[in-house]
């Protein structure tokens, strides 16, 4: 067994909605987790794209669920939206914005001039989430954006998890005025690499992890930051989607909840013929040659603790006790899973088309 990812990293750049908790009820376990990583050297920052509200009343939600957090660990992509505007159109800029407390007080911190209105010529259209924004606020944008002001989006979310399901992001919002005006909005928060650049600064890391559920933006952005991300099932991306993650969108490692922080992380071997590769967590070392384009054959086998997996002529298998076809779907735990996902990826990397191969994955322990 390998160290916990909360004794390899400094500092933990957690995402919010999915992960820390679901609308107003945390998630299970994570509270506990984080406390107690952060009760090493462990150091912890929560990265949203959510910027409906100021990040002191992000940090009050957290405590008042038993995560530590004050408005100083907390980073949102209001700030990053607010922060681009500076640099494109400096101090004297004004602004029309969309959304709601949180997008105004980033604006208001930082000496921006807000406008109500599409008449009064804005430089720029912040839009962020708030679930107060309807068809007059959209229309108001569209009217600011035609004018030539520059539109600018705080995240691109297209949903937003809350605890009765999945609900409409502000990516979504976003899209109607795109669509209306045919601008296409810059980005400020997640999958842009520069929230995650800001976070890790701000809290001075030298080996952040990023910790999220969101494929397309939590983790996408991590890997274009160049940041070892977590991938925890407690939210949008499930076992199945993680398996056909293209490798753009994959994580590091693959855990089921916030549990997977502190506990030691098995290491990963590929065996390709007669040749090896080992991921042990963050540090990988290959023994043999990467197998080419379309030569699935050549996938391998992946062994995570007592749990095998390979790609076969029928689909990818779990081999074990007894082989498990996933195709039709299947119960895992947590090495089983991970086997599944590595041999998975190997498969499509090697040419497999792997749609009809994986099946809905549940992950037990």
């Amino acid at each position: 067994m390998s160290a916990p990812l909360s004794s390899r990293y400094d500092v933990g750049l957690f995402d919010l909605d999915g992960v820390c908790y679901l609308g107003n009820d945390s998630i299970p376990h994570a509270p506990e987790e984080v406390n107690r990583a952060v009760a090493g050297d462990f150091k912890n920052a929560y990265v949203t794209n959510n910027a409906s509200r100021p990040r002191e009343d992000v940090a009050q939600q957290l405590s008042g669920m038993g995560f530590p957090a004050t408005a100083a660990t907390v980073l949102t992509s209001a700030e990053i939206a607010v922060d681009m505007t500076l640099r494109l159109f400096g101090e004297d800029a004004t602004a029309l914005i969309i959304g709601g407390p949180g997008l105004r007080k980033a604006a208001r911190n930082a000496s921006l001039t807000a406008v109500e209105s599409a008449d009064d010529r804005p430089d720029v259209v912040l839009q962020g989430f708030s679930p107060d924004v309807g068809w007059p606020e959209l229309s108001e944008a569209a009217l600011a954006i035609r004018a030539g002001a520059t539109y600018i989006a705080t995240n691109l979310d297209k949903t937003i998890p809350r605890e009765r399901g999945l609900m409409v992001g502000n990516g979504s919002l976003v899209t109607a005025v795109a669509v209306s005006t045919g601008a296409t909005p810059l980005s400020a928060g997640k999958p842009e690499p520069e929230i995650f650049r800001a976070a890790a600064a701000l809290m001075e890391a030298e080996r952040p992890l990023a910790i999220g559920d969101n494929l397309d933006t939590d983790i996408k952005g991590a890997v274009a930051a160049g940041i070892d991300s977590m991938h925890v099932l407690t939210g949008l991306a499930s076992a199945r989607d993680i398996c056909l993650a293209p490798s753009d969108v994959r994580p590091t490692y693959l855990c089921d909840d916030m549990r997977g922080l502190n506990e030691p992380y098995p290491e990963v071997l590929i065996e390709t013929g007669d040749e090896h590769s080992r991921q042990a967590g963050d540090e990988r070392i290959d023994d043999g040659e990467d197998i080419g384009s379309g030569d699935v054959a050549k996938a391998g086998t992946v062994t995570v603790g007592s749990a095998q997996a390979r790609w076969t002529e029928s689909g990818v298998r779990l081999f074990g006790e007894k082989e498990i076809d996933v195709a039709a779907g299947a119960t895992l735990n947590l090495d089983e899973y991970r086997a599944l996902v590595h041999a998975a990826w190997k498969a499509a990397d090697a040419g497999a088309d792997l749609d009809a191969a994986v099946g809905e994955i549940t992950v037990v322990r």
